[in-house]
């Protein structure tokens, strides 16, 4: 009896892990996105900014290191993650989004922050997008593909398509907000906590 009492943190730890493990391959890794200058009392309305992307892993949030682009790129995936896209459909539905098109207006009323992202570029910012997953998960410690997380599928023809499989959950800061600055400052690990204390104040 005080064998098997003195593995019980031993077995609890491997338990989570085994639970950890599962939940990655099925519903794959978490991700914060922040977008800032939202006006007071709305909720995700044109005219915010992308502003970063964190990957959420064991109670630190580490930054992709991603460009605007790529910022948009991920954050259109992140809201169509149940689909798979071709390079010609994310095109027309960032085109078509006002959010995108009125990217980070609240901050500047006379001009907007955004990109043209034609399919012809698509598979290039895949690349890049692979690439930061793949620095992330490394900082991180996270033991994943970055393809098996921004998925490339094959159809039954010569086109492919493009899925995210992760969950992801949204951070918001007011206009008027004292938190409204940068997040950029390095890769330093940035307790969740933090986040936390943010979603709450919502």
């Amino acid at each position: 009896m005080p064998a098997k009492s003195s593995l019980s943190p031993v077995l609890n730890k491997v338990d989570l892990l085994v639970a950890e493990i599962t939940n990655l391959r099925t519903a794959g890794p978490h991700f914060r996105i922040v977008h800032r200058f939202r006006m007071p009392g709305s909720a995700c309305l044109p005219g915010e900014e992308i502003v970063a992307v964190f990957l959420a892993y064991r109670g630190c949030e580490y930054q992709l290191r991603i460009s605007l682009t790529q910022r948009i790129l991920f954050d259109f995936l992140a809201h169509h993650s149940r689909l798979a896209q071709s390079a010609r459909q994310i095109e027309l539905g960032i085109r078509a989004d006002d959010f995108y098109n009125l990217h980070a207006k609240n901050a500047n009323r006379r001009t907007v922050l955004t990109r043209k992202i034609p399919r012809s570029s698509i598979k290039v910012h895949i690349r890049r997008l692979h690439q930061a997953l793949g620095l992330v998960f490394q900082e991180s410690g996270l033991s994943m593909d970055p393809g098996k997380v921004l998925i490339i599928q094959g159809t039954v023809g010569n086109e492919v398509g493009y899925r995210l499989k992760a969950t992801c959950s949204w951070i918001h800061f007011d206009l008027t907000s004292r938190d409204c600055q940068p997040v950029w400052g390095g890769n330093g690990r940035i307790p969740l906590r933090r986040a936390a204390q943010n979603s709450a104040q919502e």
